[in-house]
Order: structure tokens, then C-alpha cells, then sequence
């Protein structure tokens, strides 16, 4: 039964026909029945009474919830099941209705309960396409659903099976991505000044809080001020949450997901991994999974194997199951663990004595370590990785998938974000053999978590990139482009005899191919989404885009060179966070930040809040009334000075990041705009306390 302590408070129509019925049973009036029967019809409607009256209750507050999310209560054809009975919300009552009329309006309006966001860093449509074309034209040979990967060595090949069959009842001779897609996404940032392409801070920040914002910004707005992201728009609604990434949590587009700094490039000074470590760890993120702890960034300057900032040294006291290995991983999760937290460690030894030590095996790099892309930035390449030895991002997905839906089973349900990390690395140098092989590996996970959803029927999966790298060229054009590098030659002069080359292992590690440029590029990225049939087509309407919305509706062409855009089909990458929230019905983006950053204390203007004073030394803000919150802590002592926690959120401290200096002692940063220094709490805290806010 549906428990609720909040009486029901209009009519109860059923209720008083279940009575009605009940009376005139009792008194002999209704036809006649054997005994035996009109008693089990008693209580079968003395159970519907209190069904209903448990169903009235639960709309009730449901409605009161909805509010509170920003979307102005409840309306009708809600739906709940009471022991055994069936309700729809009808003219401000439940009214009791059969199983299959339940499940024939449950179909036409499904709940949403889990969210799948996955971000395949840097993943634009040229390298898009080689994967999509290296997938094709070797599906035609899959023996049982299994296709031939790339090949890296004589005896080696890529680490994740590529399938066709992964999505059950479905076969796919091509990306399953190219099944989904329904637009292309406008990456562009706020201030556009001295930057024709995004970061991955700020487009990190975009996907996942619902915000355009500034350069090198993670989880702020371009006015300094720190927004939700929707993980923690999940965790106030009580979901489970989890991050996965191929690479570490103080990268940019993880730090969007998980943190609130004003700069992304001092990840590689202490105080920022001080900070974002703090931050991780109270978060209350049930999952992190990523390779590093401090993510090895490792410059000359820094002696990263003396540090003593590490996440993952503090991760087992924050009631984590701190995980080393493929191994480990697993086993944590046959074990039943509930909280996951990575130490993929690094080798700092190999890595810091300039590079000398390092090999393909543990980095697929040369020896310039500290210029070029090296594995201390990302898990093995997946063309590098040995299937059940090195980690691969369909192992870590997986592992969180396991987790949320099955360690945890959280009732409420989860928002789960997976980030393809590595491909980002190998297309911004134009790797070709390293970026098609992550694509495809990345297009499996999306696979695996689309049939995961198909399954459940509760479930949005949406994808897309925080930006292009590289802008991949189609072979066959690249003669038109004589100044994009493109070190294999012109032996590849169409798409299928570059595939054939990879197919067969012709193609040595690090080979370039030619590009619009190295890094980051301005072109627009494919947006890919399932869900339940009525909820894709609202998320398509939130968008604004047709309902006929296909990957050959949204452009014409291939490749960066060749592709046309069609613009009925295009969106803002900041728009999707917005349309997935509202279709599951989490707290709104723009309530959840009204919720978590209460700011109460501007170090530049200490007279603009009257709530109280904060001491930057000890990182202690107390309020009029004595109160004390402390800056990253989840705990806080009341006027009393009794000891509270906070369910969700933290107080928060931003700063300007020329605060920040480097382990060597030199200040590396410069300040960005004017300076800031705000001190943040939840709106929680001033509940518990009894304060009014504002």
C-alpha cells in the first residue's frame, strides 16, 4: 500500500460509490447472493476504499512534488498502482480502473525513471563517419552478430566486440548511433572572443547544466555564478547518480558534471584539485569511475609521484569501495557494492623522468611526454586494450549500470553519465586509427544502454558530443586541402580503401589523416536520443524539431568537407539538458540551482548579505544566529551547536582563480574578469535552521 500521512483533502467519488455499494449489500436491498460471496465482495471493496483513499493521498502529494519542481502540479492521467489496484487522476480524484485500461494509458504516457547522458568527447561527424564506414562495410561479414574490429598489431585487435545484434529483436549493419540521431547541436559558447570553437569546459557545462557559458568554465555561468547540473537535479529528487569517463574527474567535461570552478586549466594546480576533490567526494555521487585520480596532467615543472592530493586516498573514509583494477571492478560488483570510486593508477615513475620509460604497451606514445597526447591523459586506447585484461569504457559502463540498477535499486531511480573521453584525444592530433577505433567502442556502450532501456521501458538514453575535434576530411577530398597535414600520404584515397587499411592492420599508431584542423573545430555535432516512443516525441517537441527527426533528415553528405546541414533540424547543445529534465519530470535546472546556491557572503562587497560573516582562513561561515557551515562539508552545527547534515548540496566557496598556485610555488594563472569571491549554501540549510532566504 501506498503510505502517506497527508489526509486526502477533495471529494473521493469512488469512495462513496464503494460505500454506497457496501450499504446496500448490507441491507439486503441489492439482488440476491450467496453469503460466501457478499463477504468477499465486502472486503473486496472495504480494500478498494482504502486503496483509493491511499491513492488520493499519493496524487496529493504528488502534485505538491511537481510544484516544488517547477511544473505547477498535477494534472489529469496520472496513474499509481494501490495493492493490487489500478487509479487514473480524473477531475481532481483517483478513479479506480481496470489492468488493461491501466496499461493502455501507462503506454501512452510512460514514466521516466533513469537517465543515460552519454558524451562522446570531441566525436564530430567526420570521424563519425569513417566509424560509421569502417562498421558498415565489415557487418556484411559479422559471423553470429560479431564484427570484425580493427586490427592493431599482427595478433592483436581492438578490445571491445563489435556487434550487430547488441540491441535485441534489431540488427544493425552500421553505427546503432546512426539509428537515433535526430539533430545536429550549435556548440558555440557565450563570449565567442579569441575562440572560434568551444572547450570542452564550456560545452561540458552545456550539456550537462543547461547553460552556455564562458571559456574554461565548468559548471558556472558566464556571470561567475555556479549552476546545476543534472546530477544534482537527480540527487534532490532522490535518485541514485553516477559519472563514468574514459579519462579523469577533473577533466573538463566530467568537472561539468560533478564540480563548480571558475577555471578549468589549473586542474594541475593543487588548489583546484583540492577544491574539486572536496567537492567530489561529499557529492553524494554514487558512482565515479574514471582513470587517475588527479587525472596525469603531468607537466616537467610537477613532481606528481610527491603529491599528496589524491581523491582516491580519501574516497574509502567517504564510504566508497575504492577500485584498482578490471578486477577489483568486477568483483566490487558481484560483491554487491553500492558506492564505486576508481584508482586506475598512474605510473608515475615511468612518466615523470622525461618520458624515458614510457611504451606503447602502458601509454602508446613516444617519449616527448610532456607536449603530445600521452595514455596518462585516458584509459588505453581501445585499439591498444586486451579484452578481460585492460579497462574498456563498455567494462565501466557496465559496472555503473550494474550498480545503479541492481547493487542500489533505488526505488527513485537514476541519472547515470558516461563519457567516451579517449576519443577526443586521438581526433584533435587526427589519429585516425585511434579515433575510429574509440568511436566504435563508444557506439557499443550507446548500444548496450539503448537495449538496457528498450527492456525497461522507463529509460532516456540521449548522446552527443561536447564539440568536433580534428574535422576529419573524406579521403578522397583531401587533395583539395594541401595544407592539412596528412602524414599517411595520399595512399588513402577513398573511404573504402582506408577501411580495408585498418581491417587489415596497414595503419601504424599515430597516423594522421587530413583535417580542417588540429583540435578543436566550430562545426555543429550530431544530437542522438531513445526513449518511449510519447516521451521522444515530447522531447522532440521541447526542441522544437519535426517528429520525423533522422540522421537523414538532419544533413545531406559526409564527412566535415561534405556535410549540409538542414536547419529545421537544429538546436543548441544547451537545450538538451533542459528537454530530457522535463520529460522525466526531475527538478527543473534553473530550480535545483534556486535550491543548492543560496549566496550568502560576497567577499568583494561584504555589505551585500546580512546573513553573516565567513573567516577565509579557517573556511568557516557563521551565520547571525551562531550557526556554522564550513566551506565543501556535508555536516553543520546549528545555533545550538548540535551537528545537522545536509541531504543534497554543499556550501561552496568561489574564487577567483588567480587563488590558485601551483605545487612548485608559482602562480600560473591570471585573473578572469573581475574578481570573485562568493560564498554559496543550499537552501536546505536555512530550512533546518528556521531563516527566511532573501
Amino acid at each position: 500500500m501506498l503510505k502517506n500521512n497527508r489526509k486526502f483533502a477533495f471529494p473521493v467519488v469512488a469512495l462513496a460509490a464503494a460505500l454506497a455499494v457496501m450499504f446496500l449489500v448490507s441491507c439486503g436491498k441489492g439482488p440476491s447472493v450467496d453469503p460466501k460471496e457478499r463477504e468477499e465482495e465486502q472486503k473486496r471493496q472495504a480494500a478498494l476504499a482504502s486503496a483509493t483513499e491511499a491513492a488520493a493521498n499519493y496524487f496529493s502529494e504528488l502534485g505538491n512534488t511537481l510544484t516544488a519542481r517547477g511544473y505547477g502540479g498535477i494534472s489529469d492521467g496520472e496513474l499509481c498502482v494501490v495493492d493490487g489496484f489500478y487509479f487514473v487522476y480524473e477531475e481532481n480524484a483517483p478513479k479506480n480502473i481496470s489492468e488493461e485500461e491501466y496499461g493502455r494509458l501507462l503506454s501512452e504516457n510512460p514514466v521516466i525513471k533513469n537517465i543515460i547522458f552519454l558524451i562522446p568527447d570531441g566525436a564530430g561527424f567526420g570521424s563519425y563517419d569513417y566509424a560509421n564506414a569502417y562498421k558498415t562495410k565489415y557487418a556484411r561479414t559479422a559471423v553470429d552478430g560479431t564484427v570484425d574490429g580493427i586490427k592493431d598489431t599482427e595478433s592483436t585487435y581492438m578490445g571491445t566486440t563489435l556487434t550487430t545484434n547488441r540491441i535485441e529483436g534489431m540488427t544493425v549493419n552500421s553505427l546503432y548511433l546512426d539509428r537515433f540521431m535526430i539533430a545536429h547541436a550549435d556548440t558555440s559558447m557565450t563570449h565567442m572572443a579569441g575562440h572560434s570553437a568551444t572547450d570542452s569546459a564550456a560545452a561540458g557545462t552545456a550539456l550537462l547544466c543547461g547553460n552556455k557559458t564562458d571559456y574554461t568554465m565548468v559548471g558556472m555561468k558566464a556571470d561567475f555564478s555556479p549552476v546545476a547540473n543534472i546530477l544534482e537535479a537527480s540527487r534532490l529528487d532522490g535518485k541514485s547518480t553516477g559519472f563514468v569517463t574514459t579519462k579523469c574527474l577533473v577533466d573538463a567535461t566530467p568537472s561539468a558534471g560533478t564540480v563548480h570552478v571558475m577555471r578549468r586549466p589549473d586542474q594541475d594546480s593543487c588548489a583546484y584539485q583540492e577544491d574539486a576533490s572536496h567537492q567530489l567526494l561529499n557529492s553524494l555521487i554514487d558512482v565515479e569511475l574514471c582513470y587517475g585520480s588527479d587525472g596525469g596532467y603531468v607537466k616537467a615543472a610537477l613532481k606528481y609521484n610527491d603529491k599528496l592530493i589524491v581523491n582516491d586516498d580519501r574516497a574509502a573514509n567517504h564510504g566508497y569501495t575504492v577500485v584498482t583494477d578490471l578486477q577489483s571492478l568486477e568483483n566490487a560488483v558481484k560483491s554487491g557494492s553500492k558506492k564505486l570510486f576508481s584508482k586506475f593508477q598512474l605510473n608515475y615513475a615511468e612518466m615523470i623522468d622525461g618520458g624515458k620509460n614510457l611504451s606503447k604497451t602502458n601509454y602508446n606514445m613516444g617519449t616527448n611526454a610532456w607536449n603530445t597526447d600521452y595514455q596518462g591523459h585516458h584509459i588505453l586506447y581501445d585499439v591498444d586494450a586486451e579484452a578481460g585484461k585492460d579497462l574498456t569504457l563498455m567494462d565501466l559502463a557496465k559496472a555503473a549500470l550494474e550498480v545503479l540498477d541492481k547493487n542500489i535499486a533505488n526505488p527513485n531511480g537514476f541519472c547515470l553519465v558516461i563519457e567516451g573521453g579517449a576519443i577526443d584525444n586521438a581526433a584533435e592530433q587526427r589519429y585516425v586509427k585511434e579515433a575510429v577505433g574509440d568511436y566504435l567502442a563508444f557506439d557499443e556502450v550507446f548500444g548496450y544502454c539503448v537495449n538496457y532501456a528498450m527492456k525497461r521501458g522507463d529509460t532516456i538514453v540521449v548522446a552527443c558530443p561536447d564539440h568536433d575535434s580534428g574535422g576529419f576530411y573524406n579521403p578522397a577530398t583531401q587533395s583539395e586541402a594541401p595544407n592539412k597535414g596528412n602524414k599517411a600520404g595520399k595512399a588513402y584515397t577513398d573511404i573504402d580503401t582506408l577501411c580495408a587499411a585498418l581491417h587489415d592492420g596497414l595503419i601504424a599508431d599515430n597516423t594522421v589523416v587530413g583535417g580542417a584542423a588540429t583540435g578543436h573545430s566550430p562545426q555543429d555535432v550530431p544530437v542522438w536520443l531513445y526513449a518511449p516512443e510519447p516521451v521522444r516525441a515530447k522531447i522532440l517537441s521541447l526542441l522544437s524539431l519535426p517528429a520525423d527527426a533522422s540522421a537523414e533528415k538532419v544533413r545531406t553528405g559526409n564527412f566535415y568537407d561534405g556535410s549540409v546541414f538542414n536547419d529545421e533540424y537544429k538546436i543548441n547543445n544547451s537545450d538538451i539538458a533542459a528537454a530530457v529534465v522535463e520529460a522525466a519530470r526531475v527538478t527543473k535546472l534553473d530550480i535545483a540551482t534556486e535550491k543548492l546556491f543560496v549566496p550568502v557572503y560576497d567577499n568583494n562587497d561584504p555589505e551585500k548579505y546580512s546573513y553573516g560573516t565567513y573567516d577565509e582562513e579557517t573556511e568557516v561561515f557563521t551565520f547571525s544566529n551562531g550557526a556554522k557551515v564550513t566551506r565543501n562539508c556535508r555536516t553543520f552545527t546549528d545555533a545550538n551547536g548540535s551537528e545537522q547534515t545536509i541531504s543534497c548540496g554543499l556550501p561552496i566557496y568561489i574564487t577567483n582563480p588567480a587563488a590558485y598556485h601551483y605545487e612548485d610555488g608559482s602562480d600560473k594563472t591570471e585573473k578572469k574578469g573581475k574578481a570573485c569571491a562568493v560564498f554559496y549554501v543550499p537552501e536546505e540549510v536555512f530550512q533546518k535552521l528556521g531563516l527566511d532566504v532573501g
